[in-house]
């Protein structure tokens, strides 16, 4: 279980690390929201709602992925998140981001891929 949910994430990468190489984008998205929260103290400093909120997203799957990782009966639970996840990666890959915001939706898909791979 725990191969196909790293799966379904590491095509978010895919699309999210395609994002990096977007030549620019509008600031009609931006929002004043400035930090989105971290497990690990590192921060988003996106003001992109759309990004925050993936990334706060992001988080909260990481959060229960090590809830459940003795669990594969839990874990599979959260195959539908993951694909929601990916799904919002993709949609942000296709945006039109700034390459910081890019960046930030790489760096977050990446730590979601990170949590499930074995420790």
């Amino acid at each position: 279980m725990r191969r196909v949910l790293g799966a379904i994430m590491i095509a978010g990468l895919l699309m999210g690390g395609a994002a990096c190489g977007s030549s620019g984008g509008s600031d009609s998205g931006k929002s004043d929201t400035t930090a989105a929260k971290s497990d690990e103290g590192s921060t988003t400093d996106s003001g992109n709602a759309d990004v925050k909120a993936y990334c706060d997203a992001v988080d909260d799957y990481v959060a229960k992925v090590k809830e459940t990782k003795d669990d594969p009966a839990k874990a599979s639970a959260l195959t539908e998140e993951a694909q929601k996840l990916t799904d919002k990666a993709s949609a942000l890959a296709t945006a039109g981001l700034d390459a910081g915001d890019a960046q930030d939706v790489a760096d977050c898909t990446k730590k979601s891929t990170d949590a499930l791979m074995p420790s």
